[in-house]
Parts: C-alpha cells; structure tokens; sequence
C-alpha cells in the first residue's frame, strides 16, 4: 500500500468515526473500505461473508463499525491458536465465550465455533446492537446477544472452568493516541474491565483475549494485565502505517489474591 493509499485509508477513517459512524454503508462503500483498510476488497469479510456479498445478502454494518471491526482472517488465527496450542488450559468443549463489547459480534462468533462452546455477547449501544442482532438473524447466528452493559452480563454467566474465554475490546475513543494505544484510557479502562472479570469469577481463572493495534503507549499492556500469565500474541500481516494494524493478546487472567 503506497503514501496514497495510506492516506485514504485516513481519511476513510475520519469519515466512518465522523459523519457517517451510524449510518449503514452501501455495497459500493464497503467494498472501498475493504480495498482501503486490508488491501483487497475481500479483505474486508466478517461472519464468512467478505465485503462485496454483504449488501446482497442485507448485511447492515454502520460506519464505526465497519473501521473498529475484528474482521474473518484476523479471528480465525486467533481461534487456531487458542484451539491447537497446548497452554495446560481447557480452552475447547465445555465452557463458553463472552465477547463482553462485541460490536460486529464477529470475534465471538468465531470463537465460540472453533472451540465448541456457547458465545454470549452484549452490546450497550443501541444501534450497533439493532444491526448485528439484524446479520445474526439474517445468517443463523446463534450468539447470545444482549443489549446490556458488560458489568451486566458479567453477573448473568454460569462460571464454568477455566476454559471459559472472555473477549475485551472496549471503544478506544482518546485511548487512541499519537504515542500509541493507551489501555488505561479505553471507555472504561482495561484494568477495570479486568477486575470486574476477576470479581465475577469466584475464585476460578479465565483465558482474556484482547485486540490492540500495534503500537502500545508505554507499558499499558503490561500494567492492564500484571499478573495474568501471557498465553500468546496473534499480529496479522501488517498493511497499514504503523500504529494503524492489528494485534491479538491471549492471556491467562487470575482471580484477586
């Protein structure tokens, strides 16, 4: 991808977090953004369904969602290593999978296929909730979506084992910065969200899968999960300017001492 393209995909980003962040995308512009942000149209594909089918089958995906999306190929190497790598920890069968900020509802949805338990999911915002709960109809998607806040459904889970998988990706909003990805600063912050993880979990540990992009500012990653025991790291061939691409973190989250 040249300086033009980069640029592009700048701009793309400042349109679909901006004046069009609520609004559907036509079939026409997700195929742009599927050339813009990944290098190929197709590149853009979630639920197995890449960007130039998606309007055709009446896949709605608002303009935020379509940029901060966790998109097929991305998820899919997640799933591989969390179902094929041997961390000691039972993470296929019994259990489930809680994508506590799910957007797209794309991650769980993979995980929860890969590794052969429920997914349960909440979404706060009412239109990203109206327009996923509308593709899983539209597919068969069994997720458990709810239009709660995460502390919500984090009360509502049967605890499991510690093969239960719980998926944190907050808005990023002014996390996002010149210096990096700044998880102190996610709406809420990653280490509160993992405390309250912990809280609901009754002595038992838990596997947390986190996206970030791949520039930290500091030392954020370390400190949101001091303690937790790090499984893996998952980094998607990067096409983007640096501090633009994606990157997956596996770790093995106690309870408090």
């Amino acid at each position: 991808m040249n300086s033009t393209s980069h640029n592009g995909y700048f701009e793309l980003r400042a349109e679909l977090l901006g004046n069009s962040r609520n609004r559907s995308l036509t079939g026409p512009e997700l195929v742009r953004a599927g050339r813009l942000v990944y290098g190929r149209p197709a590149g853009l594909s979630l639920y197995g369904v890449p960007a130039p089918r998606m309007a055709g089958l009446g896949l709605r995906l608002l303009g935020r969602t379509t940029i901060e999306c966790s998109v097929d190929a991305h998820v899919q190497s997640v799933a591989d290593v969390l179902a094929f790598a041997d961390f000691g920890v039972p993470v296929r069968g019994a259990g489930f999978v809680a994508d506590l900020f799910c957007g797209s509802g794309n991650f769980g949805h993979h995980l929860g296929r890969r590794l052969r338990k429920p997914v349960y999911a909440s979404e706060l915002d009412p239109l990203v909730h109206a327009a996923t709960r509308h593709n899983f109809d539209v597919l068969g998607i069994t997720v458990d979506l709810r239009p709660v806040d995460y502390r919500d459904l984090l009360g509502r889970l049967p605890v499991s084992g510690e093969g239960d998988v719980y998926i944190v990706e907050p808005p990023w909003g002014p996390a996002f910065t010149a210096d990096g990805l700044d998880l102190t600063r996610t709406a809420p912050p990653v280490p509160e969200i993992l405390d309250d993880i912990r809280r609901s979990r009754l002595g038992m540990p838990c596997v947390v899968a986190i996206k970030t992009n791949d520039q930290i500012a500091g030392d954020s990653l370390a400190r949101s999960f001091r303690g937790a025991h790090h499984l893996a790291s998952v980094s998607p061939n990067p096409i983007l300017p640096t501090g633009a691409n994606m990157d997956f973190h596996l770790y093995l989250l106690g309870c408090p001492g």
